[in-house]
């Protein structure tokens, strides 16, 4: 019979968490998109993405993640959404509701 290792991978370290923290932004033709995010070292990281799209409209997301979870805050102009709260995420969007937001995007629509 064979013997079977009963071990982690050699050369492998466990060390305590240390703190951090990290930004980019990115400009293209078609948009751009920034994140900045930091640790504290014991668990809690906080964070804000934002997205800019080549017609306007942005999402800005800005989250923490920590013993209770991750929650994030929505604040976005994106066509399509709408204020909401669902599950420890809070949305607020400016963005036009249903039929006015299908009128506004269709400029060459004939009209009775």
């Amino acid at each position: 019979m064979y013997k079977v290792a009963q071990r982690g991978p050699a050369g492998v370290e466990n060390y305590p968490p240390i703190p951090y923290a990290y930004q980019y932004l990115s400009q293209l033709e078609d948009g751009s998109h920034s994140h900045e995010e930091s640790g504290d070292g014991n668990g809690k990281v906080t964070g804000k993405y934002t997205l800019t799209h080549p017609d306007g409209t942005s999402r800005t997301v800005t989250y923490v993640a920590d013993e209770t979870g991750f929650h994030a805050d929505v604040v976005t102009s994106e066509v399509g959404t709408e204020s909401k709260n669902p599950a420890d995420v809070t949305i607020q969007s400016s963005a036009l509701p249903g039929p006015e937001a299908a009128i506004a995007n269709e400029p060459n629509r004939a009209r009775g």
